[in-house]
């Protein structure tokens, strides 16, 4: 005669019970887990109940147990939303506080016969209807839904039991994106949604077709929304240290990418090119001017040139009729000038970063006067100008062109 104290009697569970009873899944722990579910149903047909007090109940070991319940979701049976703790001690679905045991939603409403078509692995007549659509009065923002444990796993048991393979008909393999799959989709795929994919955690064990025909019905706005949103939501979960990922079908049908209106794509990365000839004459010229040195690279087949991530600029082979000039007899645009202001801008423009002035003395060094302590009466300091050497008063417009008018700034 066992000591332990037994649990409280739940009530008021037959319609959950019996619905769950005549479920054929073709699974036995899946259903004995989802009948223990149905035990602790309220009203509202929601269950919390731990993972613990589940394996309890149907002697099987805690990973069996959320196995079977990720099983349960991906068919429809079940949706689970995460739950949190706060310091309050008051349960909530908003992230605050210490997480705990999800709140499970049996499924009544689902048409039985389309979870027993996805439980047998038939998802391509019920593709829709497999997993559950937000209900009423849940925190959409919260959902979120496991992954489906591996075709013919075998689960470890709990004491008393073996760790044989479960009997049951596994879901179909997904896609996995093979182009096989994909010949017949990619004249009318629309262009964000291969991004979108593929920068979904997890998605190759997700089902591409699913996501694909979810994407299709959006608008196209919508759709390069959605392809943005991917990168916040992934940052979120991180923040949040959440390791579940909802199935990206699931996201885009409850159309969970509206939470990041703000998303935006990051911008294009440029094409690299090859700057050689005139182009890179003017940019040699340019780095003179303000004291730089290039790294110039030799290759075999395009010679001697450099790298660029920049398009082509014409200002800069307009500067090439100025290569073999003697830049002693250049133009000295003073500090404080609008030439030098033009000129300072456009070499920035061509070499980044800010562009150091050339000091150069007004006046011959004396002793007498600048050699002295700073604090002597008879220091003075040295006259001087900061000045940029340029091969012509202004520099050319930005298409290669050059101003005709003095004072003409390009």
């Amino acid at each position: 005669m066992t000591t332990e104290k037994r649990r409280a009697r739940r009530i008021a569970a037959d319609e959950a019970h019996a619905w769950a009873r005549n479920l054929r899944l073709n699974n036995p722990h899946a259903k004995l887990t989802l009948s223990m579910v149905s035990l602790y149903v309220d009203g509202d047909g929601y269950s919390f109940v731990s993972i613990p007090t589940l394996a309890d109940d149907t002697e099987l070991s805690t990973q069996t147990v959320r196995n079977r319940l990720a099983w349960l979701e991906q068919i429809g049976a079940i949706a689970r939303l995460p739950q949190w703790i706060d310091e309050y001690g008051r349960r909530n679905g908003e992230c605050k506080g210490k997480r705990t045991s999800d709140l499970i939603r049996l499924m009544l409403d689902v048409d039985v016969d389309v979870i027993e078509a996805a439980a047998r692995g038939d998802f391509e007549s019920v593709s829709r209807e497999v997993s559950p659509m937000p209900q009423t009065g849940l925190t959409e923002a919260s959902e979120t839904v496991s992954p489906a444990p591996a075709p013919r796993q075998p689960y470890d048991s709990a004491e008393g039991l073996n760790s044989e393979p479960e009997p049951e008909s596994s879901p179909k393999s997904p896609s996995r994106g093979r182009e096989g799959d994909r010949s017949d989709l990619e004249e009318s795929e629309p262009e964000d949604f291969e991004p979108a994919w593929q920068s979904w955690p997890g998605h190759q064990a997700m089902r591409r077709d699913l996501a694909l025909a979810e994407f299709r019905l959006l608008e196209p706005d919508k759709q390069r929304l959605c392809r943005a949103a991917v990168l916040p939501f992934v940052e979120m979960l991180r923040r949040l240290k959440r390791d579940a990922v909802p199935n990206f079908h699931l996201w885009i049908r409850q159309r969970r990418f509206e939470e990041f209106p703000n998303a935006r794509l990051p911008d294009p990365v440029p094409a690299r090119r090859w700057v050689a000839g005139e182009e890179l004459v003017g940019l040699q010229l340019a780095a003179r001017m303000a004291s730089r040195s290039l790294r110039l690279v030799d290759d075999v087949e395009r010679g001697r040139g450099l790298w660029s991530l920049k398009p082509a600029q014409a200002d800069l082979v307009a500067m090439a009729r100025f290569a073999g000039g003697d830049p002693a007899a250049w133009l000295q645009v003073e500090l404080g000038t609008a030439q030098y202001a033009a000129w300072r801008d456009r070499l920035a423009l061509w070499l980044g970063g800010e562009i150091e002035p050339e000091r150069l003395w007004t006046e011959d060094h004396d002793p007498a006067v600048h050699g002295l302590p700073a604090m002597h009466p008879n220091f003075r300091l040295r006259k001087s100008k900061q000045v940029l050497r340029v091969p012509a008063p202004w520099p050319p417009h930005r298409d290669g062109t050059w101003s005709s008018e003095e004072g003409e700034c390009a």
